[in-house]
């Protein structure tokens, strides 16, 4: 479990340490570790005397329809002694006071400065530990106001700025010179004849639509304007790439700020992984040993190790709390039987049944922290400063390659080196951790055989929908079709009256906005379930893979498959129900659709219909204080599917702004429109429990990249579709868009425009006093202990506010406070 530098004596050691279930080290540093340790040992390894906590605690629980919404916290709390003064998780009926000073912490709302000279005790909420005094973000400030929730808020609305910018730069570099050369197109105007059952008709070339008109149909005859548009395209092309990799350096920037003004958790932690299981010994002060003895190459550089946070296997504790779901319930239906007597003796059998639960819970708590059962070989370690994380971080590198062969050989790697980390022949793997809250606490145990299982067996259940899908709108959209080409043959031959015209108008209309709100809500709500099967380790990872999933299948939907009913099979492109008709539509629907659905906001209505209809009931409503708790806060605030939708708008206008100039300039208005919807929504209307990371970001930049690949073929394939050539400017412009999805653009972009972090070091102590969470306070196992704890912290007489207390340590010692800017993330 060292860097040893005696290679003759590893394999002695190794024998040695396996017997005593030991980390790998030398016995010289043996001796060295218990003269330098013992007294922190016997300080640590003596069983911690953990004792039932009866307020604040609570255990988690996670439901898999619930995932991207956050946690469903289920508090536990013992029954043996009930007070008044107890926060109790699980009273019935609920005290609704109680359940208004949640929701008014989870506000999305910054806490109120106070003086620090006045204010030495801090209200917080009693389950989940978040100050409620809070002050609203005005709707006119900068998105940078929400960097107390982390960077990754920020980051989606700059996101938004930089669609909205690149949508701007193809509207004026390219499209307004086709709008103009279209709309002075006369190829719709002219006129063809058709012999039909013996009779000459005469029909114009395109529907009298000011969609044709403004489209590339409308300019057939018109090869200057074509070769002028190619240019153009190419010009806007080779900007966008620029804005592209500026775009990332602008990430970067506003991740590095938000960084250096907000200290968190993850500033000071590392991901453990691959550490052996099974060993009897006290893994927290073995980790400890370890990191400050022998994870860094330069023995000169001192490690200090301040917090380590052991993951468990919360199978066993997750099925006990669905027991206590059901227990739960039945005290419900047997209240209702009572006639809402709650001290019926029925009802009292059941609450001791509860308690008993809740016991048991409590029992395998403190059999996991104190004898490390099921301990899952996971563990976060959180070090003195920043520096030292970075430094274990970069002497201790591991490849993919290296985990495949891990995983291959039951954790063991042969050829080990030296300089590897290592603890009974298994390397240790190490990362930089992701914030408290966006571990997926009932996941990140999960074994990488059963996660490659999942995962493999969660594309094949996508294939499978994504194509029944795909086929259903598929042979609707055909059939659709058929009929509007039947209903124009039958108008040209005057055999179509105006009720039947109007009758197939309404048909064509419902069936078209059925498919969109189908892609709306359906297929999110069946790709949301099917993510969750995966069992992501953290959320950050599971919005991306959410992402991927739903903004493809939306693209899929929305764009392919009239390419392939109106372009490939029926070969209606500028006809009436044609590809351009079709396609026109969808731009209008997809600009107003989104901004609309999101300003009505139907989610905010129907809680807030419910939370009166049941808060009118009183004490007869029937909710335990955590569903009350719950039922009082605003909808939960999700991103993946805020990107999803943008995604899917990007890459539909890149396909097909070519031949639909007109749809850039709605989709340009509708992100900017839901850009403005969106942020009031966050403000005044959602409740954020996610603390999304800069890797989101950064991956949705990766699928905005797309762009580049959608513009190049959709140029060539509408120019072939429409003039039947294609040029060698199309053919150059794919060359490009594939070469540009090869290289390492964020490699580019930190060489192009460097970004410098200024960060002041501050040591743990320091920065952990602004944590408005921890490891502790987010692991199911030990979260109760640690949220009582730190509730009991901040409203101490005897301990101020620790927050508080560090801005009067900054005024005595350098004559001013910080930033006195003190957030959840």
């Amino acid at each position: 479990m060292n860097q040893s530098t005696n290679n003759q004596d590893q394999s002695h050691i190794n024998k040695n340490v396996d017997q005593h279930g030991q980390g790998i080290h030398s016995q010289d540093n043996q001796s060295k570790q218990q003269q330098q340790s013992q007294a922190e040992k016997q300080k640590q390894s003596h069983p911690s005397q953990h004792q039932h906590q009866h307020n604040d605690q609570s255990h988690h629980q996670h439901s898999n329809n619930d995932h991207m919404d956050g946690h469903n916290e289920i508090h536990h709390h013992s029954g043996d002694d009930h007070h008044e003064a107890h926060y109790n998780p699980l009273q019935m009926p609920c005290n609704w006071e109680i359940a208004r000073k949640h929701a008014m912490s989870r506000r999305t709302a910054q806490e109120k400065k106070k003086d620090p000279l006045k204010t030495l005790q801090i209200d917080t909420c009693p389950c989940c530990g978040f100050e409620v005094d809070r002050e609203d973000i005005p709707y006119c400030s900068d998105p940078m106001a929400l960097s107390f929730l982390g960077s990754g808020f920020t980051l989606f609305y700059n996101y938004l700025r930089y669609c909205i910018i690149i949508l701007f730069i193809q509207l004026l570099v390219k499209q307004l010179h086709n709008l103009y050369t279209n709309f002075n197109g006369s190829y719709c105007s002219h006129v063809k004849r058709e012999k039909m059952e013996g009779h000459i008709i005469e029909e114009p070339y395109c529907p009298d639509s000011i969609f044709l008109r403004l489209s590339l149909a409308n300019k057939l005859d018109n090869r200057e304007a074509l070769e002028m548009m190619q240019l153009l395209n190419f010009i806007s092309i080779f900007i966008i790439m620029f804005v592209l990799i500026y775009f990332r350096k602008s990430q970067r920037q506003i991740d590095t700020t938000i960084d250096e003004e907000q200290l968190t958790p993850a500033d000071y932690t590392i991901c453990v992984k691959n550490i052996p299981t099974g060993l009897n010994v006290d893994y927290k002060y073995e980790l400890k040993n370890l990191f400050e003895n022998y994870s860094v190459l330069d023995s000169t550089k001192q490690i200090i190790v301040r917090k380590v946070v052991l993951v468990f296997d919360i199978e066993e504790i997750i099925e006990l709390e669905k027991k206590l779901d059901q227990l739960i319930q039945q005290k419900k239906d047997a209240i209702k039987q009572c006639n809402f007597d709650f001290n019926h003796v029925n009802v009292k059998k059941i609450e001791k049944d509860i308690e008993h639960i809740e016991h048991q819970i409590h029992q395998i708590e403190e059999e996991y922290e104190t004898h490390n059962i099921n301990f899952s070989g996971i563990a976060f370690v959180s070090f003195d400063d920043e520096s030292m994380k970075q430094l274990v971080l970069q002497d201790n590198p591991h490849t993919q390659w290296e985990r495949m062969r891990s995983h291959v050989n039951r954790g063991k790697l042969r050829s080990l080196t030296n300089n590897d980390l290592q603890w009974h022949g298994q390397k240790l793997f190490l990362e930089q951790a992701p914030e408290p809250n966006d571990v997926d606490w009932e996941f990140i145990h999960i074994t990488t055989s059963e996660k490659i299982y999942k995962r493999v067996r969660a594309w094949v259940y996508y294939i499978l929908f994504e194509s029944a899908a795909f086929f259903i709108i598929y042979l609707i959209s055909h059939r659709l079709a058929l009929l509007g080409d039947e209903a124009h043959e039958e108008e040209l031959k005057g055999k179509l009256d105006e009720e039947t015209k109007r009758k197939i108008n309404i048909l064509s209309f419902t069936i078209s906005m059925t498919i969109v709100l189908f892609n709306k809500f359906g297929v999110a709500k069946i790709v949301h379930y099917i993510v969750d099967d995966e069992k992501i380790s953290n959320k950050t990872k599971f919005q991306i893979s959410f992402v991927y999933k739903y903004a493809l299948a939306l693209f899929l939907n929305a764009a392919i498959i009239s390419f392939l009913v109106d372009i490939v099979i029926l070969k209606n492109v500028k006809g009436a129900g044609g590809f351009i008709q079709n396609e026109s539509q969808i731009f209008v629907l997809n600009a107003i659709f989104p901004p609309f659905i999101w300003c009505v906001d139907p989610w905010s209505l129907c809680k807030n219909i419910w939370r009166k209809y049941i808060m009118s009931k009183g004490d007869r409503a029937l909710l335990t204080q955590q569903e009350a708790n719950k039922l009082m806060e605003e909808p939960d605030y999700l991103s993946a599917k805020r990107y999803s939708d943008v995604m899917k708008t990007m890459w539909f206008t890149f396909l097909y702004g070519t031949a639909i100039p007109l749809g850039t300039l709605f989709s340009a208005f509708g992100i900017l429109i839901y850009y403005f919807v969106d942020y009031y929504n966050i403000l005044r209307r959602r409740t954020v429990k996610e603390s999304i990371s800069i890797q989101l970001s950064t991956e949705m930049i990766e699928m905005l990249e797309y762009i580049i690949a959608w513009c190049a073929f959709g140029e060539m394939t509408m120019t072939y579709t429409f003039f039947k050539e294609v040029s060698k400017i199309d053919i150059l412009l794919i060359v490009m868009a594939i070469l540009y999805q090869q290289l390492p653009m964020e490699d580019i972009s930190e060489y192009l425009f460097p970004v410098e972090n200024n960060e002041e070091i501050k040591p743990y102590a320091e920065g952990s006093a602004g944590f408005d969470t921890d490891y502790d306070r987010e692991n199911p196992v030990t979260r109760h202990k640690a949220l009582a704890e730190w509730n009991k912290r901040q409203t101490s007489d005897e301990n101020p506010n620790s927050k508080n207390k560090k801005i009067l340590a900054q005024q005595e010692e350098f004559g001013y406070s910080g930033d006195g800017h003190f957030g959840r993330r």
